[in-house]
């Protein structure tokens, strides 16, 4: 539960919202729908939790137009927007850095190492532990948390934050108000070998390039974003990227995309704007895959993805097909059988019939 204390009234008037019951109703906390008690403010956006609206105890709800027709409990008020979650998401911003009070600068921990020759911007926090190296630009503002490490010639934007551990390597940018979680590593070499065909052993290719991190971009923890063979590998604006995923060489991935956890994209595959990759998913090298496309969890993209389409499976294929294939494939060893069964008497009939002929 976060934390708070307003008015109905004050929170929709904050949101841009109307309010349907008491707007004067005190909200000290918010909760899920189905968990909420009197006093806190809950939301509803996804359509499986309409039926919880009538038994909440929450004092307040986040709803739609469409939802707010249905009614609420005696006792508790609606506040109607058009995007519901998108609001409990701003409310939970403005909550949270109410709590949080003003960034605390500490400046550079002795503790720390910051090479001569790089430059850091205003109001930077070096926590103890953490490494700036020759050459670094780090912009304003930027929090530095134990262990993180910004390389050689490595840039840094205002507003970043590098969790613990995190790593740029030397040459690599990472944009403004970005946050490279606990073990992020921007710019590690690239899953690069050539066989050599005379020994059956694999020869390391020098990786030459860089890695681009634009503005506004998470990288969850333990993310691992390689450098180019040559060039740069790049994640577009906005950009959220979940734990433990894997993006490899010369790959780019455009603007406000979703990456979700353990999912890999392979050297050299191009990601558009807005496309949602979903968790343990893969894409193979050399793949373009077009605006708006979804790639459904744990899917296996063998092959371009046009913009706007979604696939499911492995292989991947067109998500509607591949739904309606896998609620068959629990039925195949009854198919089977049925099939087997259906050969016999189409066998026994034909001999029946070769026989009066």
């Amino acid at each position: 539960m976060a934390a708070m204390s307003a008015r109905v009234g004050e929170i929709a008037q904050l949101l841009g919202g109307k309010v349907v019951g008491d707007a004067e109703l005190v909200i000290s906390g918010m909760a899920p729908v189905q968990e909420a008690k009197p006093g806190e403010l809950a939301f509803i956006s996804n359509k499986k939790y309409i039926g919880q609206l009538k038994t909440t105890r929450a004092t307040a709800v986040l709803v739609s137009p469409e939802v707010a027709t249905l009614g609420a409990p005696p006792g508790t008020s609606l506040i109607v927007l058009d995007d519901p979650y998108m609001a409990f998401a701003r409310l939970l911003q403005f909550v949270s850095n109410a709590e949080s009070g003003p960034r605390e600068v500490i400046g550079e921990s002795p503790k720390a190492h910051v090479d001569p020759s790089a430059t850091l911007g205003k109001e930077v926090n070096v926590h103890p532990f953490a490494y700036v190296g020759p050459g670094a630009v780090v912009g304003d503002r930027v929090d530095l948390h134990p262990g993180s490490y910004v390389g050689k010639n490595a840039q840094v934007g205002d507003d970043t934050i590098l969790g613990p551990n995190a790593v740029v390597h030397h040459d690599c940018k990472v944009g403004q108000r970005c946050f490279l979680y606990a073990g992020a590593v921007v710019g590690s070499d690239g899953f690069g070998f050539a066989p050599d065909l005379k020994t059956g052993l694999h020869v390391k290719i020098p990786q030459r390039g860089i890695t681009v991190i634009e503005d506004d971009v998470e990288l969850g923890a333990n993310v691992t974003i390689d450098r180019a063979v040559f060039g740069e590998t790049r994640i577009g604006r906005g950009t959220k990227v979940d734990n433990l995923v894997q993006v490899g060489h010369n790959a780019s991935i455009g603007r406000g995309c979703f990456v979700v956890a353990q999912a890999g994209v392979s050297g050299t595959a191009k990601v558009g704007n807005g496309v949602t990759i979903a968790g343990q998913a893969g894409v193979a090298g050399h793949l373009t895959i077009g605006d708006g496309a979804t790639i459904g969890a744990q899917s296996g993209v063998h092959a371009d993805v046009e913009a706007g389409e979604k696939v499911l499976g492995s292989p991947a294929f067109h998500g509607p097909s591949a739904r309606r294939a896998m609620a068959v494939f629990p039925k195949l060893p009854e198919l089977k059988g049925r099939i087997r069964d259906l050969e016999r008497r189409l066998e026994a009939l034909e001999a029946r019939v070769g026989s009066t002929a």
